[in-house]
This record gives structure tokens, sequence and C-alpha cells, in this order.
């Protein structure tokens, strides 16, 4: 038999041993069984005021999911003069809903040691058992308590004695983590998540953006895909979050990056800051949706999305678009044009959306009619109003970069003109994709 040199034996040896640790890496990060059909649907409610609009939200929509998961406590360790918020919860629209509840207690940036029975560790326990305890003085049972923590992946060993304290403390009440898939590749993880009832796998995430060539994908879809394999494999019951919501994203005047915003357009941005919207895509979360119908590991529990749509809440998406989302369907626009012509021949011009998915606003539109004079007119909201012939005018984008998003079952005014009599008019959308 022929002798290999040292150097091939080497090499060979080499190739064998990523070859076997490849397959058992596979074999590791495959579950072994899958399941089909319906999944369970909780939802986070995550506002730190609640007002009537949340509560009547609750009361509309909430017996459409498993369980409602109420945001009621904020830790900020860098606030020192005010490190807890409290989030007071309207039981009363919640017990409308259901007799149970899930709460949350998010945890900000922590830079401390972590110990499971130190002055920290006492308090955080304190915390939840105070929660739990205002729910069942209101009548409430908590089906769950959830930890919200975004813990540093070297920190997962020191994060393991606070789950462990508190998931004794605050027995029977069942403990549930929030995790990062990032968290997967660690060798605590699994340690981690077998010292909890269940976890939340949190595939969705902003990465700050470098310029405003850099796109934001809230969700990206194979991640997410495999992220839900790999903590299969681990046989820990686990539900995704899924996101609902947008962000608008500001850039200076260079296209630098300059921060992010859930909702207002924050004081300390710069007056000439460009504003871009980026947002979970309806399209790609509903084909995930689909696909876990038909194929999820056996310990994907459902879904749990983030966050419930309010209304007033302009960055997330609205119920029509919402409710299609969870069928795993393809939120679809239905983009017409409206005009209302007055008894002084005033006629004003609007884009209105009849379809289920968000619209937006095409280049141009075209007004016409017969037998009959123009006498003015112009555009509104960033439209241009141009007189092209003597029986039609044009309505134009004025901002080629910027395009408005309409909403299910809104309506948008683009502009009005007069004409000298009453007459048929007739509309037509140019460049709608």
């Amino acid at each position: 038999m022929t002798q290999l040199k040292p150097w091939r034996r080497s090499v060979l040896y080499t190739i064998i041993m990523v070859v076997i640790g490849t397959i058992l890496f596979v074999s590791q990060s495959t579950p072994s069984c899958y399941t089909n059909g319906p999944m369970i649907e909780d939802i986070y409610v995550w506002q730190r005021h609640w007002d009537g609009k949340v509560q009547q939200s609750i009361l509309d929509h909430g017996h459409s999911f498993h369980r409602v998961v109420a945001l009621h406590a904020e830790v900020s360790w860098s606030d020192r003069h005010k490190p807890l918020v409290h989030i007071p919860l309207d039981y009363r629209s919640l017990q409308s809903n259901s007799s149970t509840i899930g709460l949350v207690l998010r945890l900000g940036p922590y830079k401390g040691t972590y110990k499971e029975d130190d002055t920290t560790a006492k308090w955080l326990i304190q915390m939840g058992q105070a929660m739990i305890a205002e729910a069942k003085t209101n009548q409430m049972e908590v089906s769950e308590f959830q930890l919200d923590f975004d813990c540093a992946e070297s920190k997962l060993a020191g994060y393991l004695l606070w789950i462990q304290a508190i998931r004794k403390a605050i027995a029977p009440t069942p403990l549930t983590i929030t995790a990062l898939p990032s968290w997967m590749d660690q060798k605590e993880f699994e340690t981690l998540i077998r010292n909890v009832d269940s976890f939340v796998l949190q595939v969705h995430s902003v990465t700050p953006p470098r310029s405003t060539e850099h796109r934001i994908d809230l969700c990206p879809v194979d991640a997410a895909r495999k992220a839900v394999e790999i903590a299969g494999s681990f046989e820990v019951p686990f539900r995704v979050a899924l996101p609902t919501y947008g962000y608008l994203v500001a850039y200076d005047s260079k296209g630098n990056y300059v921060g992010l915003s859930a909702e207002t357009l924050p004081s300390d941005w710069p007056m000439d800051s460009f504003i871009k919207e980026a947002w979970s895509d309806p399209k790609s979360i509903a084909g995930l949706v689909s696909e876990w119908e038909n194929q999820r590991p056996c310990s994907m529990q459902g879904l749990i999305w983030f966050r419930m749509p309010i209304e007033g809440d302009r960055m997330n998406w609205p119920w029509q678009t919402f409710n299609e989302v969870r069928k795993g369907n393809i939120p679809m626009p239905k983009l017409i044009i409206d005009v209302h012509q007055s008894s002084n021949e005033l006629i004003e011009v609007f884009l209105c959306n009849q379809g289920n998915g968000t619209a937006f606003t095409p280049p141009e539109m075209i007004i016409s009619w017969k037998n009959t004079k123009f006498l003015g007119g112009d555009g509104i909201q960033k439209f241009e109003l141009f007189n092209s012939s003597t029986n039609e005018v044009v309505l134009k984008n004025a901002s080629n970069s910027q395009r408005f998003r309409i909403k299910p079952n809104h309506r948008l005014p683009i502009g009005w003109f007069r004409l000298d009599r009453k007459t048929k008019i007739e509309t037509k959308i140019q460049g709608l994709k």
C-alpha cells in the first residue's frame, strides 16, 4: 500500500475533521420534528402611556389573539434619579378580552455585575413579584412574566443567574425571555433557555444605516428562516416575534446618518435633516407566516406580533394590512382618483386607497373633460397642477424622490381647479406600478 506523505496525511485529516464537524453542526441545528397548521398568535401592547385609543384597540381587536402581552415596567440603569418607569395598565379593558395577561419587564443596557442575591437581583425580583401581585389584585391571572433584555453575548452566563433567581421567586408564574438570534452561537444559550418556560425569538431589529444608500431591512426573511430552524433544534418551546412597525430615519445635509425615531421628529435633529421611512415589509412577512403554517419546528408554538396597531400610530401597519398578513395573504392597494364637483364648479381632486395594503402616490394623474373652459387651479400636498391643454389638467408629484403613503380607507387631497360649468370628468393614473 502506498504511504501518504506526512503533509498529505495532515491535509486529509483536516478535511475529514471539517466534514465531520459540518455534519455534526448541521445535525445539531436541525429540528428533530416538524408540524403544520394554524399557529397561536400573541400581541404586544408597547405604549408607555395608555389613552383611550390604546384601550379601544384592545377592546376591538384583543379578542382575536391568544394573549395580550403588555409592557408594564422599564428599567434604565443609566438614570439614577428615575431608574424605573412603571406603565399603568387599564385592567378593565384587558379583562374584556381575557382573564389572563402577559407582563413584560424591559431592561435597558447593563454594565454592572451579575449575582443571584445582590441588591440588583433582589430589586428585580421585587419588581416581578409586585407586577404579578398587581394583576392578581385586579382579578387577572399572569400567564407569563417576560424579561426583555438585549443582554451582551459575553454576559449570558451572568444573565442566567438573574433568570434562575427570578424564576424561583415568581413561581408558579411561567417565566419567558426574549432572545436574539446571535445568542444561539454562544455555548451558554442552551443552558439559558432550559432555565425558562419558553423564549421569544426576536428576528426583527434595526441596524443604524451608514448613509442614505444603505437599505434598512427590519426583518431579513432568509435570516429569520435560518434562525427559526436553529431555535427549533434546541427543542425548547418558543415563539417568533414579527414586526408590524416602521421607523423615521434622519440624515444630515451630507447624507450621513443622524438618528432613528418610531413616531415623532426629535427636537435634537438638525433642521435641514433629510427624512426617510423604513418599514417592515408586509409581503415578505406574509410569506413567512404562510411557510410556517405549512411547516415549522415542533417546538415553535406560534407568533407574537410587535406591536398592536393603535389609531393615530402612523408608524405601524393599519389593521386592514395586519389582518391580511396574519392570514398569510399579501395586502394589495387599490388606488383611485376621486373628484368632487361643487355647485360653483369647484372641482377637488383626491387620491383614495380602497385596498387593504398601503399605496404610494403615483408620478402623475390626468383629469380631462369636454366642452368646458378651464378657469384656474393649483396642486396641494407637494403636487403641482399643469393645464396641459384646453380639456385636461395634469397633477404631478413635485418630489420624485419622496412618495406619500396612503393607508387603506384613506383619501389624500392633491389639488383643485375650476371650470366654467359642470361636466363629465374622466381620470387616469400614470406610472402606477
